[in-house]
């Protein structure tokens, strides 16, 4: 050695120690590995919310203790190598290690019965006693059932053990003992208690003494820590973080998962295990390694005694521990002389994850990024319980309106109480299915009964169950409520259940596909699978039918007001105002416009659902792989925007088309009332007709173009649809390279699944736009229409008997555009009394229709006054007091505003007056028909204005399409009548060969009213 200065005989000893870890098989730990290690450990626990954790690396005689976290987050106290953890499962070693011993020392025999020490102890198999074998116990081949875990009691008081024993019996084994694996942890509580009989002390003290003691683990102990201070606190996740958890105390399973240790006993555990210590016990160790063959493999692994063996290839020797507040992972290749143990003060399955890839960066082995599946139990439910407390706050908000609108008179208490409590009770019953499904949850979960579920469960489980009760609580009262006060307006108390139900609906569609595809090689019974199908199938269905149902009524009622608002706008405005509006766009608006509402009930109903349908799809696919969720939904999100835009540039061409087709009506309009007119000339129908044609063919052109954008929009979002499937398949593999293959299938399975429910939400935008421009064109038409001042609300006036008509001043402007003065009228003064006769004579366009609407009061005068009985008088009020008949006369097959039974004498004498007895009848309040030439026409509206028997007539051409008979007749006998009854009569006529009949002719001529200069001028009374 002398020869070699001291750092050379360093270096050959760690080249000598190199090469005999390489001979062996190690990987040198050096500070490269341990950054690694170190660097996935942190990971994973962060995605675990592991909050501590000690880590033992052995390789070969080289053994390193790595801490993370803490062992109290409170106190932010950190894990140190002196930390205690609870072993879970990982104890079941050290119960094997015990019933090895007693095996050796002859004390019992490992194929003896359990009933040759537990004579009590008897279990049957299909109704029939059945024998088991110690041995059976230490391998999990009894046939025991897992879930009797749920059974074992809380208890930490003397006895527990054997009271623990005792819950097993009763249980129908599930297996023919020793012929399947099927682990049970309580197989080694019946151990423990078999080490008690046998030994004659505790199990706790047995096994302190005669393993825990001789192997030289000095900080380990079985369920009461050495040293309370450096014991770590038990954390349970809830709610995506860790929380405090003091698990309940299960004496009588301290055997099975209570042995309490740290890193440093760990590390000695691990090398006694693999025989890199000196212990005359060690061969007990081998000899509860030894894996059971006669039995099928599980999991490419076989059972031994408190230990797995895998059969992979690696030869590797391990066992995981999980209980509700720590977790911990044992593992070692005895050839390699490789070791790993992890220990956790979280109950987490991330645990065993950890640990085994540790142990593959020890060994240098590929790790197989799918290896792990975490069941995203807590971020399920705590999503379940984030929409719940959303749900139960709107419910609140809604009980409080309710109480509201009940102290503002809005909500009135029901007339049928009685049948609003059935209606209850009904839905109660209905709600019994469901409350069923909630109370099986753990049993389809795990075959847990209640308080096994709860202490085993994420904290946030609890909190949903409760929440779920709230939620169908708070429902129920919200319905009660609604019941017995139901709110005056329909449409207020429909629409939040309308749009809850359609929540319900998608939220059960995305169950439904959920259930189906976790449905395969599922180990849930299939009843269990049933009744939650059936339930969600029956959420979806009943849902759509009542949104499908109510927003049906919904839209029908809002067609309704829609069109009945319009209708009265219309009527509240005056004559001469709506005189001015395009008939075309009335026509389209009240028939198109309102009908596309109508018809949008489906399309809102498949939108609500595929919406939220598509949105738990994504809240589903979240709790999967948040971020490859986010880039997903960024994706779709950059996809709707490219279809807005492009899907708007047709809004343009729905514009354009809805121009045309108002132009269109107005041509048919135009056809209907000129018919006759346009039939008179071949030429003159043709370019009629050719105009209807090349406005047809332009709404068919503009109506085809924004159509044909809508499919290529469509098929731009569904090609981006596509290309989003492939992105999820190629791309987040690689931009996200932890996400395992089952989560990417996952993903495109969800998709495809989803195609149909975006592609409904892409066909719905047409529908929306075409919606969206109706809708705008119902708003402005009403905006549009002016209401008349006075118009629609007063009531009108009694009819009086008045002997003077006086216009005094009256003018009136026809304007264009620009406020030019077309044509006037004025200043017009006359005056007529009862008993009188005012013939108004002039040439075509002189003014005297438009002097007709101002007298009537359909026209208001830009200046002057009417009179009656010197009263000024005007608007309703004036035409109240008017019967008439204009030219044309248009009738209509109900006469209004009249008795008909108190008038039948009147009505049938002035239909023998007029000679239409043979030509109609009355019947009601309706003529038996107007289908009648265009002189009965005018008669029958002379009826009317018999029956109206109002104070002034005006009648405006009457006699122009009345044979010479008739005309006579009207001149000299029905006018006389008329003034000897008192009427005043305002007549426009061009006939001459009668002016002798009236007391008064006026000339219209250019607007000016003046006297007729071929009649007397002193005959005027108001010259």
């Amino acid at each position: 050695m002398k020869l070699f200065p001291a750092h050379y005989r360093i270096l050959i000893y760690l080249v000598a120690i190199l090469l005999s870890n390489t001979a062996l098989g190690h990987q040198v730990i050096d500070d490269r590995l341990l950054r690694k290690i170190d660097s996935s450990v942190s990971i994973w626990m962060k995605k675990g919310k592991i909050p501590g954790a000690s880590l033992v690396l052995v390789s070969g005689d080289y053994s390193v203790i790595r801490c993370y976290g803490y062992a109290d987050l409170a106190l932010e106290k950190k894990v140190v190598p002196g930390t205690l953890f609870e072993l879970g499962s990982c104890s079941k070693a050290f119960t094997a290690m015990a019933v090895m011993q007693l095996e050796r020392n002859g004390q019992l025999r490992l194929d003896n019965k359990v009933t040759d020490y537990l004579p009590w102890f008897r279990m049957k198999y299909k109704n029939v006693v059945a024998g088991i074998t110690l041995r059976q116990l230490l391998h999990h081949t009894s046939g025991i059932p897992w879930e009797t875990i749920a059974g074992i009691p809380e208890d930490s008081s003397s006895g527990a053990l054997e009271r623990t024993v005792r819950t097993v019996m009763g249980t129908s084994l599930r297996h023919k003992p020793g012929k399947q694996f099927e682990y049970a942890t309580v197989h080694y509580d019946i151990l423990a208690l078999i080490v008690e009989k046998v030994t004659g002390m505790t199990f706790e003290r047995y096994l302190r003494d005669s393993v825990i003691k001789k192997i030289g683990l000095s900080h380990t102990s079985i369920a009461i820590p050495d040293d309370a201070m450096m014991m770590a606190t038990g954390y349970k996740t809830g709610f995506l973080r860790p929380f405090p958890y003091v698990a309940p105390r299960y004496a009588g399973n301290n055997a099975a998962g209570y042995v309490i240790s740290n890193a440093t006993d760990m590390q000695e555990w691990l090398r006694f295990q693999m025989g890199l210590t000196d212990s005359e016990t060690y061969t007990v160790a081998q000899a509860t390694q030894k894996r059971d063959e006669t039995v099928p493999l599980h999991n490419m692994s076989s059972y031994a005694m408190g230990w797995n063996v895998s059969l992979n290839g690696n030869e590797e020797i391990y066992h995981d521990g999980l209980n509700p507040n720590f977790s911990s992972y044992l593992a070692f290749r005895k050839k390699r002389q490789l070791g790993v143990a992890l220990l956790t003060n979280s109950g987490s399955s991330y645990t065993p994850w950890i640990g085994d890839m540790v142990l593959k960066i020890l060994a240098a082995d590929d790790i197989d990024k799918d290896g792990f599946s975490d069941d995203r139990s807590d971020s399920i439910y705590t999503l379940i319980c984030g929409v719940l407390a959303i749900y139960i706050m709107l419910l609140l908000a809604g009980l409080l309106v309710m109480i509201w609108q009940l102290a503002a008179g809005k909500r009135k208490r029901g007339d049928r109480p009685l049948k609003s409590i059935l209606k209850l009770l009904t839905a109660m019953l209905l709600g019994v299915p469901f409350l069923i499904g909630i109370y099986y949850i753990p049993v389809v979960m795990a075959g847990f009964n209640w308080d096994a579920a709860i202490v085993w469960s994420p904290l946030s489980f609890k909190a949903m169950i409760l929440m779920i009760l709230s939620a169908f609580f708070f429902s129920y009262l919200a319905y009660f409520v609604g019941l017995l006060f139901p709110a005056t307006d329909k449409l207020q108390g429909t629409m939040p259940r309308v749009v809850l139900f359609s929540v319900f609906s998608g939220i059960a569609n995305m169950i439904i596909i959920a259930l189906v595809t976790s449905s395969i090689n599922s180990e849930v019974e299939l009843k269990y699978l049933l009744l939650y199908y059936i339930l969600a199938l029956s959420v979806y269905l009943l849902g759509r039918r009542f949104v499908q149902i109510n927003l049906t009524r919904m839209t029908r009622n809002i067609v309704f007001e829609l069109r009945m608002k319009m209708i009265e706008k219309i009527f509240s405005t005056s004559y001469q105002r709506f005189e001015k509006m395009d008939s075309g766009r009335i026509y389209t608006v009240l028939n198109d416009d309102v009908t596309m509402i109508g018809e949008s009930a489906n399309t809102v109903v498949s939108l609500i659902t595929s919406i939220f349908t598509t949105l738990t799809a994504f809240l589903y696919l979240a709790v999967i792989s948040f971020w490859a969720t986010t880039l997903t939904v960024t994706l779709i999100i950059l996809i709707s925007v490219i279809y807005y835009f492009v899907s708007k540039s047709t809004n343009v061409y729905f514009e354009e088309a809805r121009e045309t087709r108002n132009s269109f009506i107005n041509l048919v309009n135009g056809m209907i009332e000129g018919f006759k007119e346009i039939s008179l000339h071949r030429k003159k129908k043709a370019e009629y007709k050719q105009d209807i044609a090349d406005t047809a063919d332009e709404y068919r052109k503009k109506i085809s173009i924004a159509n044909i954008h809508f499919v290529n929009a469509f098929l731009v979002g569904e090609s981006l649809l596509v290309l989003l499937l492939g992105v999820v398949a190629f791309v987040i593999p690689k931009i996200f390279p932890y996400v395992q293959s089952h989560v990417v299938i996952s993903f495109v399975v969800v998709l495809l699944y989803l195609i149909a429910p975006v592609n409904e939400i892409l066909n719905s935008v047409p529908s929306i736009m075409q919606l969206k421009v109706a809708w705008s064109r119902i708003q402005l038409f009403l905006n549009e229409i002016p209401q008349g001042a006075g118009q629609g609300g007063v009531q009108a006036a009694p009819v009086t008997r008045h002997t003077v008509f006086r216009v005094d001043g009256l003018t009136f402007q026809y304007k264009d555009e620009n406020d030019h003065i077309d044509f006037a009228i004025g200043p017009v003064d006359f005056t007529v009394k009862a008993g009188e006769i005012l013939f108004i004579i002039g040439g075509n366009g002189s003014g005297k229709t438009t002097l007709a609407k101002l007298l009537t009061g359909l026209y208001q005068p830009d200046q002057g006054n009417i009179y009656l009985d010197d009263e000024i008088i005007s608007g309703e009020q004036l035409s109240e007091c008017f019967s008439t008949v204009f030219s044309p006369a248009y009738l209509f097959n109900k006469l209004y505003n009249l008795d008909t039974t108190k008038k039948a004498e009147e009505i049938k004498k002035y239909l023998q007056l007029l000679h239409l007895t043979d030509k109609v009848t009355v019947n009601g309040n309706r003529y038996s028909t107007i289908k009648l030439s265009g002189g009965q026409r005018k008669r029958l509206a002379l009826l009317q204005c018999y029956l109206e028997d109002s104070p002034v007539y005006l009648f405006d051409e009457w006699a122009a399409d009345q044979d010479p008979a008739y005309r006579n007749f009207f001149y000299r006998r029905l006018l006389p009548e008329m003034k000897m009854a008192g009427k005043i009569i305002i007549a426009i006529t061009h006939d001459d060969h009668y002016f002798d009949i009236a007391d008064t002719v006026l000339e219209m001529n250019q607007g000016q009213l003046r006297p007729w200069k071929g009649h007397p001028a002193d005959i005027l009374t108001n010259t």
